[in-house]
Formats: C-alpha cells, structure tokens, sequence
C-alpha cells in the first residue's frame, strides 16, 4: 500500500477492495488513512473508495476515518471530491440522520460546480 509507484499502490488498493475481510480491513484501516492524505490525487481518490469497502466490513473505522472522508470535500481535485461524495451519500444510505449535517456543505458543491 505504501509504495512509492502511484501505480502499484492503486493495484493494491484495487485488490484489497475486491477481497477485503474483517481481519484485513481492521489491521488495515489505519493505513488506508494514511493513504487518504497523500499528496497524489489518484492514490486519495482511491484510499477513500477502498475505505468504503473496508468500513462495511469493519465499522468501527468510521469514527476515526469520517472527519478525514469530510474534509476531502474541499479537495483541490474534483475526483477526489466526487470520491468523497459517492462515500458519504452510500454511508448515508444505511443511516440518513448520522449525515444531514453536511446537506448545506454538499449543497454548496451543487450550487459552485461548473
């Protein structure tokens, strides 16, 4: 997960996402956090796809991991944003009422995107 290629990063993150347990996402969930401030906008985008994966497996990530996935709405980079937004509105599919806070913020994104 923590090479220094972009590319062989992805394909770890790919595969973990595939094939993730609980064992796995608990002992990895600390280092797809990491992942989700690296200074590659390809490697944030997918750390925080691949931490939706491993939060179904393992919820008790999402406390820790969720301040992170927030502030990636104001990325620099809109992919990394849309990654973010995907996130929250599939998190928010289960429990609504956890995520009505960021309505004004997500609102916002609507209202400035081009």
């Amino acid at each position: 997960l923590c090479s220094v290629s972009q590319y062989e990063s992805s394909l770890a993150l790919t595969g973990l996402a595939c094939f993730v347990n609980l064992e796995l996402a608990r002992d990895l969930s600390s280092d797809l956090m990491t992942l989700i401030s690296s200074s590659k906008p390809f490697i944030r985008k997918k750390a925080i796809l691949t931490m939706y994966k491993v939060l179904l497996k393992f919820p008790d990530a999402l406390r820790p991991a969720f301040p992170r996935i927030k502030e990636k709405l104001d990325d620099p980079d809109p992919g990394v944003q849309c990654a973010a937004v995907n996130v929250i509105c599939e998190l928010a599919r289960k429990n609504p009422k956890n995520y009505i806070s960021l309505a004004p913020v997500l609102f916002k994104m609507l209202t400035n995107s081009s």
